[in-house]
């Protein structure tokens, strides 16, 4: 998965826009909107400033490094689970799937 990819799937996961993204790294939007659509690279300045935003490392969000394990309870059994059946999905699968379980949140709640 390349930068943008991975910039679209970590602002899904965090629940976040774009202009949040923007106010706390203080990228200009259209900015923003250029590494979200792959038009344009960032600096190695603001891909910290983003990677900080999201409190993961720089490899974690050019995709060097294998994908943030969804669950923080890793060695729970339900948490494993989680973990293997996530692996290997597409974006389109894996945005799908943490729909799927925000909305039972909520329902739940």
């Amino acid at each position: 998965m390349g930068f943008n990819e991975n910039l679209r799937l970590l602002l899904i996961q965090k629940e976040m826009k774009q202009a949040d993204l923007c106010r706390m790294t203080g990228i200009q939007t259209s900015l923003m909107s250029e590494y979200i659509s792959g038009r344009k690279s960032p600096t190695i300045r603001n891909a910290i400033l983003i990677a900080d935003a999201f409190d993961i490392s720089l490899d974690t969000l050019v995709g060097r490094e294998e994908r943030v394990r969804y669950s923080k309870r890793a060695d729970h059994a339900y948490g494993i689970q989680l973990n293997e059946s996530m692996d290997g999905l597409s974006e389109k699968e894996y945005t799908f799937v943490l729909d799927v379980i925000k909305a039972m949140r909520q329902h739940l709640k």
